[in-house]
């Protein structure tokens, strides 16, 4: 009799929870826009770029239900308890262990297909990319400016021991990897890719938040050293620098995405205390970096290590740029999820 009671109760929670959410997503298609999260700003040049006929009133009403709070936070919260904490109600979100948060939107980059391996790039698709950026490395040259690529993984790549046992792996490579090595046996591109370094210092730091999509201070500071010493050779030591901790319950953006800024609320917030930055190693080179938002969180400990830094978004970039600011260097960055912009946006129209 008990078990038929609980059973009745959460078949009307759930039947309540789908009312509501078919209720507001019905809602938001007559809504102007929200404030869209950081996450996908970066993508909405993309998705508007085909808005006509049956792909567009589908990506549409798509896109109109990303980001929606009404009763999103309700549903969030019940499907974690009643699944035993292994599931939220979140288009956008994936509920790891222990509450690590990642990133499954498809509209912004395929993550999960990344850390699945079901999306590798064939031999002629890299061939295509390393002669467009040997193209491209050579423009810079032009201007007398080297030219570097970054790339930084997915966080699931770096922590793939907390994503759900339900997401099944075919390769543990992705595609990534399969293009960065490409390009590092193929052309004489300098490349950066900075996963071996993380996924080996994670043993020891922390360096992505449980709760964002992004790495955290000490993540950004590896990375910054790793381009560093591909650039001069001259390195500072995770050893030798401190970090204050200035925030004990940083809430990320995956967390407010799923609007439970409430309940993954423990991550450690670092920054660098520039007091015990090498200073003797400090580069002359002004360097601009073409990129995402991992490239702002990198540019406070970039500025450290350059004599001065720029950074540019990806949309947002042109060849003024390079006329107004002068670089030395211009590096390329790339999360995980966005290598396959190295194929098809030109930086030289």
């Amino acid at each position: 009799m008990k078990e038929k009671i609980i059973m009745i109760v959460f078949c009307f929670v759930i039947f309540g929870i789908s009312i509501s959410t078919l209720f507001n997503q019905t809602v938001s298609l007559f809504k102007k826009d929200e404030k869209v999260s950081d996450v996908v700003k970066g993508h909405e040049l993309e998705t508007k770029k085909d808005k006509s006929g049956v792909k567009g009133a589908v990506d549409s009403f798509t896109s109109n239900l990303t980001g929606k709070k009404e009763g999103a936070k309700a549903a969030s919260e019940v499907t974690k308890k009643t699944s035993g904490n292994t599931y939220i109600e979140s288009n956008q979100v994936l509920l790891g262990k222990e509450d690590w948060l990642f990133y499954k939107s498809t509209e912004d980059g395929d993550p999960i297909s990344d850390y699945q391996g079901t999306n590798h790039y064939d031999e002629a698709t890299m061939q295509t990319i390393a002669d467009k950026l040997t193209n491209e490395r050579n423009q810079f040259a032009n201007y007398g400016m080297d030219f570097y690529i970054l790339s930084i993984p997915n966080k699931a790549s770096v922590y793939p021991e907390y994503m759900p046992d339900t997401i099944e792996r075919k390769d543990t490579t992705s595609r990534t990897d399969l293009l960065m090595k490409y390009l590092e046996e193929n052309t004489d591109l300098n490349v950066v890719d900075v996963k071996p370094i993380l996924v080996k210092a994670k043993k020891k730091k922390p360096v992505y938040y449980k709760s964002d999509t992004h790495f955290n201070q000490i993540g950004a500071f590896l990375t910054v050293q790793a381009l560093k010493d591909k650039i001069d050779g001259k390195t500072d030591s995770l050893k030798n620098v401190k970090f204050d901790k200035v925030m004990n319950n940083y809430s990320g953006d995956l967390a407010c995405l799923c609007d439970m800024q409430d309940t993954f609320n423990d991550d450690i917030q670092y920054q660098l205390d520039a007091s015990t930055v090498n200073t003797k190693i400090k580069s002359n080179k002004r360097i601009l970096v073409i990129g995402d938002s991992f490239s702002e969180v990198m540019q406070s400990i970039m500025s450290q290590y350059f004599a001065e830094v720029k950074t540019v978004g990806v949309w947002s970039f042109d060849n003024t740029a390079l006329d107004e600011f002068k670089p030395d260097i211009v590096v390329w960055e790339n999360a995980e999820r966005y290598t396959d912009r190295y194929s098809w946006i030109s930086l030289f129209e």
